[in-house]
């Protein structure tokens, strides 16, 4: 048989063009192996992280207890979170609007727990805190709570108090009254208990300063996070094969597309979504009829991190609700150690994860990008006592007392070559931001600094 090679040569020939054309129009076409997002949420790549509960986050930054006119707390801070987790247990009912016209009063007879909270939150989260029979329709928020243990009272009560003058407070009943008494008194035999003393500050605010200062610095090595690889990218961006690098004029990493921007500075970042909702009046109607705006900003925010499994805890490192504002829908999660707060002068983004909403999405978002893994002690630091304290800002011309509007004991987040260093600090919140009380300020010469960090 005569093979007509002609023939088999013009086969061959269109065989070839046919898949050089099948194989450029799979290139052109490619998309890269992603996993695109539809609307405006971004796909579900993780940090390797964890996920964290409205209950874990939302804790009491102090107890005080009022004692027959003197006021008691707790030498180690993290007996604090201790007690909380046994009130939390305690069933509640009846809950309703708090009648009195006047202030909560606590006379000098009261024995009286005082949870106090570093913001506003929700009532909503009341039957997650404790356990109630679901019948607290009110809505309203609360800063501070106060659990009455009198054993004259017919029942205990508990207050949820707004913060402001005006807001709704809330009144509950505690089911077990012999409970919550006989806990009371035994808290001053099964912990280690200091004195407080309570300093009026501006806005109305009240805060309590512990006569003993006993908190233990620590230094941990850290961990960066790849921004490089597609699994950070397909976060917050829908695809991340279009995502291009420039640099900014203050010379950090830009990632952007032509909607999202993630600037990387140093070990922390900031997202931003330019274009955060594609149905502004839909969106904002239904959600007026669903929820109030702290509920709202509260649980969004932490559904949006648990996408990505953003929390970054563990060495007894952990974060809690430090600050929920509706005028500016931002949610703010500190960074606290064993229940003290902690602060980085000049990068917040280090100690601090800050969403902000607008048209009901996220459209900014600052976090940390670095895991702190191996803890090591630290040598004492020398701190003023909270009567030291006291006498300093009062006396103190660096700064104006009635712009004072929180004091915290925590500590301030330094970078040390490869470890980061946790420093015993007192911190000043004023109308500016936190503030620091460094070393050098003593009481009695004046001569110390209060070193800004910013509206954060």
């Amino acid at each position: 048989m005569r093979i007509d090679f002609e023939l088999v040569k013009t086969v061959l020939l269109v065989f070839l063009v046919l898949l050089s054309f099948l194989l450029t129009f799979g290139i052109w076409s490619y998309q890269g192996n992603y996993e695109p997002s539809t609307g405006n949420s971004v796909t579900d790549a993780e940090l390797n992280g964890s996920e964290e509960t409205k209950k874990n986050l939302v804790q009491p930054s102090q107890i005080v207890m009022h004692d027959e006119g003197s006021l008691k707390g707790f030498g180690d801070s993290e007996d604090e979170l201790e007690v909380f987790q046994k009130i939390s247990k305690w069933a509640l009912y009846d809950f309703e609007i708090y009648s009195k016209s006047e202030d909560v009063e606590i006379d000098e007879s009261s024995n009286v727990i005082e949870l106090v909270f570093p913001t506003s939150i929700p009532s909503s989260i009341i039957s997650e805190m404790f356990t109630t029979d679901d019948s607290m329709p009110i809505d309203s928020t609360f800063e501070r709570i106060y659990i009455f243990a009198d054993e004259d009272q017919a029942d205990s009560k508990i207050i949820f108090k707004n913060r402001d003058q005006d807001g709704i407070d809330i009144e509950a009943s505690v089911q077990n009254v012999t409970e919550v008494v006989e806990y009371f008194n035994q808290l001053i035999f099964d912990y280690d208990v200091i004195t407080y003393e309570k300093m009026e500050l501006a806005d109305e605010r009240t805060v309590y300063l512990p006569s003993e200062v006993n908190i233990t610095g620590k230094q941990y090595r850290f961990e960066t996070i790849s921004t490089e690889n597609t699994n950070f990218r397909s976060i917050f961006f829908r695809k991340p094969s279009t995502v291009v690098n420039t640099e900014d004029v203050e010379g950090n990493e830009v990632l952007k597309d032509n909607q999202r921007e993630v600037v990387i500075k140093g070990y922390a970042m900031e997202y931003t979504n330019f274009s955060p909702s594609e149905n502004n009046q839909e969106q904002n109607s239904s959600f007026q009829e669903a929820t109030n705006t702290s509920d709202f900003l509260l649980s969004s925010s932490i559904d949006f991190i648990n996408s990505h499994k953003g929390w970054l805890t563990g060495q007894g490192l952990q974060y809690r609700l430090y600050d929920l504002s509706e005028i500016s829908k931002r949610v703010d999660y500190r960074m606290v150690l064993g229940n003290y707060p902690v602060f980085s002068k000049g990068n917040e983004g280090l100690s601090l994860m800050s969403v902000t909403y607008k048209n009901m999405s996220e459209y900014n978002y600052v976090r940390p990008l670095m895991q702190l893994t191996t803890p090591y002690d630290r040598g004492s630091t020398d701190l003023m006592s909270g009567d030291e304290l006291r006498d300093y800002l009062y006396s103190t011309d660096r700064i104006a007392f009635n712009q004072i509007t929180d004091i915290r004991l925590g500590y301030r987040m330094e970078q040390q070559g490869q470890i980061f260093d946790f420093i015993p600090t007192w911190c000043i919140k004023t109308y500016a931001g936190w503030e620091y009380v460094t070393e050098n300020a003593k009481p009695v010469t004046q001569g110390g600094e209060l070193n800004a960090m910013g509206a954060n």
